[in-house]
């Protein structure tokens, strides 16, 4: 059974960037988007991002663990994050973006 295609999106900026504002807008166009946070950009965690609308949201434990940051209850810290990222850009990506 195929499982339906999404959008993956890894994003590394802080929400000060612009990069992050655009990655934030495509997201929540796609409908259908992981959104992978790592270095930096769990900071976004702090700004309620887990409230993005059509978005399913991972974050990289090892980078809230460096910035003192928890995990929130509907963001999904995976065990091997890039494990993670990889499996759904190989298995279930439409597209695949960068930030």
């Amino acid at each position: 059974m195929k499982q339906e295609q999404c959008d993956v999106f890894l994003l590394t900026k802080p929400p000060s960037s612009p990069r992050s504002d655009l990655c934030l807008k495509l997201a929540v166009r796609s409908g259908n988007a992981r959104l992978y946070l790592a270095g930096d950009g769990v900071y976004h965690l702090l700004a309620g991002i887990e409230e993005l609308p059509g978005c399913k949201i991972f974050a990289c434990q090892e980078d809230l663990e460096a910035r003192a940051i928890r995990g929130k209850e509907k963001v999904t810290v995976p065990e091997n994050f890039y494990a993670a990222l990889i499996e759904d850009v190989m298995e279930q990506c439409e597209r695949a973006y960068t930030f």
